[in-house]
């Protein structure tokens, strides 16, 4: 942009017939930050090779967070806003505060020595390293090689939150954990203690809920065993011989009532029969027969001589008849 101060680099010609010099640009930066950036992005490289930004060397955050050490300067803005969040949010742990320059020559020697101090200290759950934000110089102190690596072999959990939501330095990918902001930092920090709070609590909760559940239980076991004992006592036994007795009536009550009724329709089946090929019945058809005076039936003609006297007997009744051939 117009106005940036950059270095250039390339080969210088002479246009001799002018007289006129020319600057054939290969290579052009940004002066300051631009070689800054490249230093960051050099040194960053060299460290992912070594493979000391990978997870594996690093330690696993605390679920409850007692007792912080927070490495910043005690006169900048993110000390406050961080002691502001955790007094807001209700945290009630330990903070330790350990001052150091944050800016300049001399900041990355005060940052080595503010971590030697920590590595002195027992009782630490974790380490906040802490600084508002700023120009890619004013943060370059984070970026410095020794207390990167410091960073990343320091036993403690580490947080960077380091500048901005767009601002990265070198010991965000060291540390274990990097906040966008110091403020961030404090809001992670009371949000994982609540959490663990929530947890206790239900633990506590299901602790206390123990008795009246077992309580609960036992009574089921003893209503069970009861059942189990009122199945085998003798009364029990009694009703239900009592009830399989009357079981066993109300089949044979069944059994011979469909035998009766099924003998009943046999014999109403028999009397229909015999009703329809008796005497009375064949008459009511319009048949007749003859018997003799005596009462014997006549079933052959050659019973018969001229001049008998014979009955012929019809639905209506009877009459005496002479036989003429």
């Amino acid at each position: 942009m117009e106005g940036d101060e950059c270095l250039a680099y390339g080969n210088l010609t002479v246009y001799e017939p002018r007289g006129d010099y020319q600057f054939r640009v290969k290579h052009l930066m940004q002066d300051g930050t631009g070689s800054l950036r490249l230093q960051f992005d050099r040194l960053k490289e060299k460290l992912l090779k070594e493979g000391l930004f990978e997870n594996k060397h690093k330690n696993q955050l605390p679920g409850i967070t007692r007792r912080v050490a927070i490495i910043t300067s005690q006169k900048g803005a993110a000390l406050q806003d961080f002691l502001s969040i955790l007094k807001r949010r209700k945290w009630t742990g330990e903070v330790l505060i350990i001052g150091s320059v944050v800016q300049g020559r001399e900041a990355p020697v005060q940052l080595l020595k503010a971590m030697q101090v920590i590595n002195q200290l027992d009782g630490l759950d974790l380490i906040v390293l802490a600084r508002g934000g700023g120009a890619i110089e004013d943060l370059w102190a984070f970026n410095d090689e020794a207390l990167v690596r410091k960073v990343a072999s320091c036993q403690t959990p580490i947080i960077s939150a380091i500048g901005h939501q767009t601002d990265f330095v070198l010991t965000d990918f060291a540390s274990n954990f990097r906040a966008e902001t110091p403020s961030a930092a404090a809001e992670w920090i009371t949000s994982q203690d609540f959490k663990q709070r929530e947890k206790l609590n239900e633990l506590r909760t299901r602790i206390n809920e123990i008795p009246h559940r077992t309580l609960i239980n036992f009574k089921d076991k003893l209503n069970l065993l009861d059942a189990h004992l009122q199945n085998y006592s003798p009364q029990s036994r009694m009703e239900k011989y009592h009830q399989l007795l009357d079981d066993i009536s109300i089949r044979i009550e069944n059994i011979m009532e469909q035998y009766i009724d099924h003998n009943q329709y046999k014999l109403n089946s028999l009397n229909q029969r015999l009703e329809s090929s008796s005497l009375k019945s064949v008459l009511n058809r319009g048949f007749s027969f003859f018997e003799t005076l005596s009462g014997n039936t006549i079933d052959r003609s050659d019973k018969l001589k001229k001049e008998d006297i014979v009955r012929a007997v019809f639905q209506d009744g009877k009459k005496k008849v002479i036989v003429k051939e």
